[in-house]
């Protein structure tokens, strides 16, 4: 599966950094040393924001 998104990304650029990061710790994906060998860049998980809360109080 490795080979087939390396072939998408690196020869036939059917397949974006952003795209091939979602497949990163998929069964069926690829690992973050296969991202980093495919695109030559240390893969980084998404972070996720928490929704911002006012700790000021109505007076």
């Amino acid at each position: 599966m490795v080979q087939i998104y390396t072939w998408a990304y690196q020869d036939w650029k059917t397949i974006t950094k952003e795209t091939l990061a979602t497949v990163v710790g998929l069964p069926d994906g690829i690992t973050a040393d296969d991202y980093k060998a495919i695109t030559g860049e240390a893969y980084v998980a998404p972070t996720t924001q928490a929704p911002l809360t006012s700790s000021h109080s109505a007076s």
